[in-house]
């Protein structure tokens, strides 16, 4: 049983509790770089001398994610002008499809009178 006034002893277990919070982190769904940060963070936590920079550094690292919000905000915007462009190619597939049946109807009408005289002459045939 370790002893609690032991300095080596309070250190292993520091470590040990540290290396169990790393695990933990490890496991996490947290982005890279934060992971990163509060796994460094939190081993510097048990160095003499090293805690009141640690909590600095893990304060910074989940302060306001700024850089994470800026990067969103460029994605949607990237996405929306992909959208726009697709909007856009859209609208003009349309369009030459609108042509295409227009097209259609009126070869059909121009073709009505030649198919009732086909019709016409193929009854006169079979008559």
């Amino acid at each position: 049983m370790p002893n609690p006034l032991d300095p080596l002893d309070m250190l292993r277990s520091a470590r040990e509790t540290s290396a169990k919070v790393q695990e933990l982190i490890t496991k996490a769904t947290l982005p890279p770089a934060q992971r990163k940060a509060l796994v460094e963070g939190v081993s510097r936590l048990v160095l003499p001398g090293e805690q009141l920079q640690a909590l600095i550094d893990l304060a910074d690292a989940f302060g306001p994610p700024e850089a994470q919000i800026a990067e969103i905000q460029k994605t949607l915007s990237a996405q929306r002008e992909q959208l726009e462009q697709m909007l856009e190619d859209l609208d003009r597939v349309e369009a030459g499809v609108e042509r295409l049946a227009q097209a259609t109807e009126q070869i059909a009408t121009l073709q009505a009178p030649f198919r009732k005289l086909l019709e016409g002459m193929q009854r006169n045939d079979n008559g």
